[in-house]
């Protein structure tokens, strides 16, 4: 067990940094206080294994949140002296306090605010590209529309000249029958024709 005595300096008071280190010593069950200093800082006393007090110092640098900004930590190490049963926060003047709160309250809101801005705007953003993504598919039906008119007339003028084959052979076919039996009949006539020639020369 070790105590550690923490120093941090930055943007620590009237942003909730207490409350946060307050939470975050529990999580790890650290007992000690944390306390506003005269001149800016915020003191620490945590009182825990050393390993864990470690990372316990990392997490109150509060990186990711909106509001906090911690610039330097000073840490001096000590023997423990058991004197806290948990970990706590060491208040002001009531009254300071109550105005301190309503103005985290004010700075987080509108941080707040400006992140749901933020998510509007991402939002509208989405709403924009999927109006563009629907604007490229009508067209790209459109023109499905466009190459089925086309199949349509290439069917049409397959039809029309299949129908031209289909008379052109029923013409030919007809105009064959017709040769075959006006041919047939001239042939017809040559044979009686060839009949009595050869008998005449039979008869001298």
């Amino acid at each position: 067990m070790k105590r550690a005595i923490i120093f941090v300096k930055g943007r620590v008071q009237k942003v909730g940094y207490r409350d946060l280190v307050a939470e975050i010593a529990n999580s790890m069950d650290i007992c000690g206080v944390v306390e506003n200093l005269p001149d800016g800082r915020v003191k620490i006393i945590a009182e825990g294994e050393e390993e864990t007090l470690k990372k316990f110092m990392k997490e109150i640098e509060a990186k990711g949140e909106p509001m906090i900004k911690v610039t330097g930590m000073e840490v001096k190490w000590t023997k423990p002296t058991n004197e806290f049963e948990y970990f706590d926060v060491k208040h002001d003047d009531f009254q300071q306090e109550a105005f301190e709160r309503i103005g985290i309250a004010a700075v987080y809101l509108r941080s707040i605010n400006k992140k749901q801005d933020m998510m509007l705007e991402k939002q509208d953003m989405m709403l924009e590209k999927q109006d563009q993504m629907l604007e490229k598919q009508d067209m790209m039906l459109e023109k499905q529309d466009m190459m089925l008119e086309k199949q349509d007339m290439m069917l049409a003028k397959q039809d029309e000249n299949t129908s031209v084959l289909r008379e052109f052979r029923d013409e030919t076919m007809e105009r064959f029958d017709r040769l075959d039996a006006k041919y047939g009949k001239i042939a017809d006539h040559m044979d009686k024709i060839l009949d009595l020639l050869t008998e005449m020369v039979n008869k001298k």
